[in-house]
C-alpha cells in the first residue's frame, strides 16, 4: 500500500493559485487634489481607467477638464488642470 502525503503541496497549489488570481485584479486608486493624471483627454482617461474607474463623460472647460467617473459604487466627479496635468478638485457626484 502506497500513502501520499499531499496536504503540504496541496496547501502550497492553492496558495499559489490564489496569488495568481491577485494579480489578475485590477488595482483601485482614488486620486486626490494635487496627483497628475495627464495633460491631453486621453492621458487622464487612461489614468483614471488605470485606476480602476469607469468614466461615463469627460468636458473639456476653457481651463479645465471634468470628468464623471464611478469607482467601486461611487460617483466622482474629477477636475483636471490640462496645464500642470493635476487634480484640482474632487467632488463626490
Amino acid at each position: 500500500m502506497i500513502h501520499l502525503k499531499t496536504p503540504g503541496a496541496a496547501k502550497t497549489g492553492l496558495l499559489a493559485a490564489a496569488m495568481a488570481i491577485g494579480a489578475c485584479l485590477p488595482a483601485f486608486a482614488q486620486f486626490e487634489v494635487g496627483d497628475t493624471l495627464g495633460h491631453s483627454v486621453s492621458e487622464i482617461a487612461g489614468s483614471l481607467e488605470a485606476g480602476g474607474y469607469e468614466i461615463s463623460e469627460i468636458d473639456v472647460e476653457r481651463n479645465r477638464i471634468e470628468v464623471e467617473a464611478t469607482l467601486k459604487g461611487t460617483k466622482y466627479e474629477i477636475k483636471v488642470d490640462p496645464q500642470s496635468g493635476q487634480v484640482i478638485k474632487v467632488e463626490l457626484d
